[in-house]
């Protein structure tokens, strides 16, 4: 890896969002593959999972603490969910309004799973308080990530998005530098563009946040795009929300044992895929570098 990119351009590292307001579009896949195989290139990576559903976290524990030699042992709900180490712990409702909120420690919740590389787990209790009015929730993630001086041990902190708009969403591209699109090549993929770039021009107005947009990366992209879905991607780049997007080089392919899981749901565990998000990955700091020169 080239000594160049993993220099820090002012010290600090970076928190990027992995977001798109439509589903099944690869955005987990992409925040694990991008948190692992930076890891084993030798960043210090921090994955938070603020996606409720929380696939993210159980990819990577599967991948580094699932004990093959207890199969009834379940790490995620005896160590994890059962001694309150999850994100929710950020977003908990007070029971006794006495006492305010206190910022948890980071030793009390981040989960190393293997060199270079933690986790923030997910939780599906986050569902509890997704309609809290308190707009101080919306800064959760962001203080979490501050008040414990994160951005100085990690060079890149990477959140894994809910694909809705909730405070969840929010509290991460508060907390973030940049945003990062992964994208399915479909009719309907303009849809949660529209709805992304909405809700963070929005964010940005209202709460005056330097947010940018590293760009869009295409995923389980077909080897052999049909004629048909050349043209429904000629027509989605042709779209005036797509015009101030720049769409990466790289993209990720179709990898048919990752939909079956022969060896788990982590895309580096495969070759053709761990290839893709090698790729990526180098176009990923080569766009951080670049936007950080110029600014």
């Amino acid at each position: 890896m080239n000594k160049i990119l993993k220099e820090r351009m002012n010290g600090m590292g970076y928190v990027i969002s992995v977001i798109n307001m439509k589903g099944g579009v690869g955005k987990t896949t992409l925040s694990i593959g991008l948190a692992d195989i930076l890891a084993v290139q030798g960043y210090n990576i921090l994955l938070i999972d603020a996606d409720p559903q929380f696939n993210a976290t159980q990819a990577m524990i599967d991948a580094y603490k699932l004990n093959l030699k207890d199969e009834e042992s379940d790490y995620y709900t005896e160590q994890i969910l059962n001694n309150e180490r999850t994100i929710y712990k950020l977003f908990k409702l007070q029971t006794n309004m006495m006492h305010g909120y206190e910022t948890p420690k980071s030793e009390e919740l981040i989960i190393n799973l293997n060199k270079n590389l933690d986790i923030l787990c997910g939780d599906l209790n986050l569902v509890l308080v997704n309609k809290v009015s308190d707009h101080t929730f919306v800064r959760r993630i962001r203080n979490f990530i501050e008040d414990n001086k994160l951005t100085e041990k990690y060079d890149y902190i990477i959140i894994d998005c809910p694909p809705t708009l909730t405070i969840y969403t929010d509290s991460a591209l508060m907390a973030s530098d940049y945003y990062l699109i992964p994208n399915r090549i479909d009719r309907y993929s303009i849809v949660g563009i529209d709805s992304l770039q909405k809700a963070v021009t929005n964010l940005i107005r209202e709460e005056r946040i330097k947010l940018r947009c590293l760009g869009l990366v295409y995923t389980m992209v077909n080897p052999n795009m049909s004629v048909k879905q050349q043209k429904i991607k000629d027509s989605f780049e042709s779209k005036k929300t797509v015009n101030d997007i720049d769409i990466f080089d790289t993209h990720s392919t179709i990898v048919n044992d990752i939909q079956v899981g022969v060896s788990g749901s982590l895309p580096t565990r495969y070759k053709k895929a761990r290839e893709d998000m090698e790729a990526i990955s180098i176009e990923f700091l080569r766009r951080i570098k670049l936007i950080e020169q110029e600014s």
